[in-house]
């Protein structure tokens, strides 16, 4: 079972990127560090002064599994910008479908249930 991805003020401007085909990643007024979405200081400077920046839609699998649940290909994927970010990999069966440095790009996936989330899928 699959918990739907909800909003609150702090999400918004996720989700809102989400739903215009962009993922949105933070990033540090003080020091320049880019983080993961969900990110509310800044793990290089302590820093909580963030904004809202967004992501190439662009990285490579560091690593993946099947979830035996799924069947899904779940993955942590460093994005182009720097931060891991976990999610699951659209139209790979298995985790030898993306090994560690497959490039991948963003596809927003709509649930049908909730906001939409970020996937993945190999690039062409």
């Amino acid at each position: 079972m699959t918990i739907p991805a909800s909003r609150d003020d702090a999400s918004a401007p996720f989700f809102d990127g989400l739903t215009g085909g962009r993922l949105m990643l933070r990033s540090c007024i003080r020091c320049g560090h880019v983080s993961r979405p969900d990110t509310i200081s800044c793990p290089s400077c302590h820093s909580d002064e963030l904004i809202w920046i967004d992501s190439s839609g662009q990285g490579a699998v560091v690593t993946a599994i099947v979830d035996p649940a799924g069947p899904t290909v779940l993955a942590l994927v460093e994005l182009t910008e720097g931060p891991w970010i976990a999610t699951c990999i659209l139209r790979a069966e298995t985790a030898d479908d993306v090994p560690a440095g497959t490039p991948v790009r963003l596809e927003v996936l709509d649930t049908g249930r909730g906001e939409p989330i970020p996937a993945f899928a190999r690039a062409q």
